[in-house]
């Protein structure tokens, strides 16, 4: 079943497109976007992936028909982080700010860990 817990993580538009688009050229329309968190230490990582089956404590999020799956154990980590999906001088990237990650850093200005890290194509 498909929930809608929108206000979990609020993925833009573009972005949303954009993954809708990366789901159909793997062309197989039974794919999840999966997002995930590592944390290393004092380093985070996102995880951004295509899969086919749920795991447990997977949570299906549902942004205008793309499936997002979210586990439990990452939710709060990833409440309120905004992904976007952009197009500048640099290429494309998948840019993700998130309020919650601030001190993983350990630096006061949140650092690359915390708010703008990068994902390019």
């Amino acid at each position: 079943m498909v929930s809608e817990k929108i206000n979990l993580v609020h993925i833009t538009e573009v972005a949303i497109e954009k993954f809708k688009t990366m789901l159909l050229d793997a062309g197989d329309e039974n794919l999840y976007l999966k997002l995930s968190v590592a944390i290393d230490g004092t380093q985070m990582h996102y995880n951004i992936d295509t899969v086919d089956t749920e795991l447990s404590g997977d949570k299906i999020y549902n942004y205008k028909d793309l499936k997002v799956l979210i586990n439990e154990d990452d939710e709060e980590l990833l409440s309120g982080a905004v992904i976007d999906y952009i197009i500048d001088d640099e290429g494309e990237n998948i840019i993700i700010d998130n309020p919650n990650l601030i001190q993983y850093d350990g630096s006061d200005d949140g650092g690359c860990c915390g708010r703008g890290c990068c994902f390019g194509n």
